[in-house]
Parts: structure tokens; C-alpha cells; sequence
């Protein structure tokens, strides 16, 4: 048999030749883009605010703390409406970027989070700190600000810096 009648299949062809043949040509690469991942969160998040939580226990939070937080919410003139709250408990070492992509954010509030977990620049507590166009201040967890009117206090101050009230 001679390889003048040889006929090959040309999905087999293509199988076979991976590379372009003619040296320098290159085929485009189709860039595949990772689709963020789908988060659950409490609330309607209409004027993209998120607010983060850490509750291992929980799957937000117990109704006190959470009664505490819809009286900030009320002192701030927002509701449940205005906000996402989000436990990371439920999405591990999730990089901030990667919650940014995945729920729209003007600003942010991590209550009790580490900043380094998220992947941010360690800052100071209620200190207003900028990533990639969202605001964002690192509080005490829930649980501690409700026992201590200092930390109240502290947070009040660093909302209104936040959300400009």
C-alpha cells in the first residue's frame, strides 16, 4: 500500500496535529474564564453593601446579635433590603477580589473577619481602607460590640465614615 491512497479522517488529523504545521502561525486560544462562584447570602443587597460575618455555629446569626444588627442597620437609615449579610464560615480562604466578582459591592464591613483570611492588607479596626473600588473597615465581631458601648461607639463612627451619614 502506498501513502498516495492513504486518506485519513480529518477529525483524526486534527486529533494528531495539535500545533500549526506552518512554523509561526499560532491559533487564538479561547480564554476560559472561571464563572465566581454563586454565594447565599440574607438580604436583597439593593445599594451594594455587604456586610461579612464569621458563624461556624449558625447559619447567619442568633436573633439577638441579629436584632442588634437591624438596629445599627435602622441607625444608618438602611434595612435588610439595602444589604447582603454573608457568613464566610460557609466559603473558606474565598479572596476578597473573588467576593467582588461574585456580589456586587460599593462597600463592605467585615465584622470579626481577619483581613489577611481574605486576602487584604492587615489594618486597623474602623479604619477606612479602598480595594478595587469598593470601601471597606474591619470591625470587632458582633458579639463583642454588643457587650461594650466603646465598641458602639467606635463602629458608629466608622460607618458614618463608610457610608457618609
Amino acid at each position: 500500500m502506498s501513502f498516495d491512497k492513504l486518506q485519513l479522517d480529518p477529525y483524526l488529523l486534527a486529533r494528531i496535529y495539535t500545533q500549526p504545521i506552518i512554523p509561526g502561525k499560532k491559533a487564538p486560544v479561547a480564554v476560559v474564564t472561571e464563572a465566581p462562584p454563586k454565594v447565599k447570602f440574607l438580604g436583597e443587597n439593593q445599594k451594594n453593601i455587604a456586610l461579612f460575618i464569621q458563624n461556624d455555629s449558625e447559619a447567619y446569626l442568633n436573633e439577638e446579635l441579629f436584632n442588634l444588627l437591624t438596629n445599627i442597620l435602622n441607625a444608618c437609615k438602611l434595612g435588610m433590603q439595602d444589604i447582603a449579610l454573608i457568613n464566610v464560615a460557609q466559603y473558606p480562604a474565598m479572596p476578597f477580589t473573588t467576593w467582588q466578582t461574585a456580589l456586587p459591592m460599593k462597600q463592605a464591613v467585615l465584622f470579626g473577619i481577619d483581613p489577611a483570611s481574605m486576602g487584604l492588607e492587615a489594618i486597623s479596626n474602623y479604619q477606612l481602607l479602598q480595594v478595587s473600588g469598593c470601601q471597606l473597615i474591619c470591625s470587632d465581631p458582633l458579639q463583642l460590640i454588643a457587650q461594650d458601648k466603646v465598641l458602639k461607639g467606635k463602629l458608629w463612627m466608622g460607618l458614618k465614615q463608610l457610608l457618609g451619614i
